[in-house]
């Protein structure tokens, strides 16, 4: 398809050196090798508060990943926002043992800390992933939100002028 978007995948991870690697060869790579846009929080420029740039890209984003290695609070509570909105979510872990009860009945792509094993599995759930939003995601109206800043309505057409322009495809 020519011109149009790439699917944006949104990154949540602790942000911790431990996770680098699994961030840029393991989650980073994967998606490149699809064919969708990926980033986490802290690859970005923004105005005011963090929290408000996760919540936006959160909402915004078609997938999202979220590392629910470590327990990290932030990680979980970002993941709740997302799963509370219908986003398609793919979870990874170093170790299913270590997720707790409420978010055990999710499938988690598991890694044992071995970006070789992470990589060729994440990239098959992400080609899940885009095929799923690309047909049953838009039936079930997945896709369609409404976004506000400081409690104006901006109109779709100006936030995919932005997305576009974050992206770096147009």
């Amino acid at each position: 398809m020519a011109g149009a978007a790439k699917p944006y995948v949104f990154v949540l991870m602790p942000f911790d050196k431990q996770f680098d690697d699994v961030y840029k060869y393991g989650i980073k790579a994967a998606c490149e090798e699809v064919g969708v846009y990926c980033e986490r929080v802290d690859e970005t420029h923004f105005l005011g508060p963090i929290y408000d740039k996760i919540v936006n890209a959160i909402t915004k984003a078609d997938i999202i990943i979220a590392d629910l290695t470590g327990r990290n609070p932030n990680v979980y509570y970002e993941t709740g926002y997302a799963h509370a909105l219908n986003k398609v979510t793919i979870h990874l872990c170093k170790d299913v043992k270590d997720i707790p009860f409420d978010l055990s009945g999710f499938q988690h792509v598991e890694y044992s800390g071995r970006i070789v094993d992470l990589q060729p599995k994440l990239k098959e759930k992400l080609q899940w992933a885009i095929a799923y939003i690309h047909t049953k995601g838009a039936e079930l109206g997945i896709l369609s939100f409404e976004f506000y800043h400081n409690g104006n309505k901006i109109e779709r057409e100006l936030v995919a002028d932005i997305a576009t322009m974050y992206r770096g495809d147009g």
